[in-house]
């Protein structure tokens, strides 16, 4: 009866957790736009966050909870889901007429290569996330967010919600639910990890990396019927990116230093997909089966592999 009381208990908090970061952005860009914020600097900050919010109060309630191992966890399972995943999604479900090489902004692609380079060769040289680390993806993230205004304005009707009203109590309400739904999801995956004798390592990796992945793979299935896989990797390299950036920048500066797992074959696989991803976003899209059940069966490998 325990196990069902925790996994309902985990289940509510994701809820929350997902759809309070997706109402609290919303709310964000709403308010920006009221203040006159430009475009371009609500393109780059608000949405890129939004991919990434839900992971980000995840990890950041786990640092605070002194478990990095759930945090990192999470971040690591979250960008594998996001690149094979989404990915497998976007193969799958593309119009069967769809059949040409898409144009993308190389900016974040190019960053999230970088960030993951730093994170992974960080933690294989000294086993440790150490807190200049931190200071560094958050400095980088900085940069980055900088660059992209600075680089590509974007049309306010390309990401202008629909008008809601109360916005100013929606977004309270939304960022209550959400710091909720991730205390929930943190402290009844940390009793699920203990109850069934798995890492809190596994466990981010796993059943919260997929939760929080899951509003990427929705967007993709209606991008791809939309005709517009570029928004699908646009979402892919700005999620990747902040959640190194961002959720590791912010996770290892409140709660820097070792985690209890090895997670080296974790970051080479992170590290791998990362890449791929790139190379498959420069070549010609279609769908293509073969791809998209080769990267699902691919990543169950990859779940399997942590039991």
């Amino acid at each position: 009866m325990e196990i069902v009381i925790l996994f309902v208990g985990f289940s509510i908090g994701l809820v929350l957790l997902v759809k309070g970061a997706d109402e609290m952005v919303s709310s964000a860009v709403q308010i920006a736009l009221k203040f006159k914020i430009p475009s371009s600097i609500i393109g780059a900050t608000f949405i890129g966050f939004g991919t990434s919010a839900p992971e980000l109060f995840a990890s950041t309630g786990a640092a605070l909870n002194g478990d990095l191992d759930l945090g990192i966890g999470n971040i690591v399972g979250s960008n594998i889901a996001n690149s094979l995943l989404v990915v497998a999604v976007l193969y799958l479900a593309i119009p069967k007429d769809f059949d040409k090489k898409i144009k993308l902004n190389q900016l974040s692609p190019v960053w999230m290569a970088i960030l993951t380079t730093v994170f992974v060769s960080t933690y294989v040289l000294f086993s440790s996330f150490p807190l200049y680390l931190g200071i560094v993806l958050l400095v980088l993230t900085i940069y980055v967010v900088y660059k992209m205004v600075s680089a590509d304005s974007v049309e306010e009707e390309d990401f202008k919600p629909e008008e809601k009203n109360y916005v100013w109590l929606r977004g309270l309400l939304s960022l209550a639910a959400t710091l909720y739904g991730s205390q929930l999801v943190v402290d009844n995956a940390v009793k699920l990890a203990e109850t069934f004798g798995v890492s809190s390592l596994v466990i981010g990796s796993t059943i919260i990396a997929i939760g929080t992945s899951l509003p990427e793979v929705a967007g993709t299935i209606a991008a791809a019927r939309m005709r517009k896989p570029d928004i699908v990797f646009g979402n892919i390299f700005g999620s990747n990116l902040f959640n190194i950036g961002l959720v590791g920048g912010v996770a290892i500066s409140i709660s820097p230093g070792s985690i209890l797992s090895r997670i080296d074959y974790q970051l080479f696989m992170m590290y791998f997909v990362s890449f791929l991803v790139i190379f498959l976003s420069r070549n010609v899209i279609k769908r293509n089966i073969v791809v998209g059940y080769s990267f699902i069966a691919f990543y169950l490998l990859f779940i399997i592999s942590l039991f």
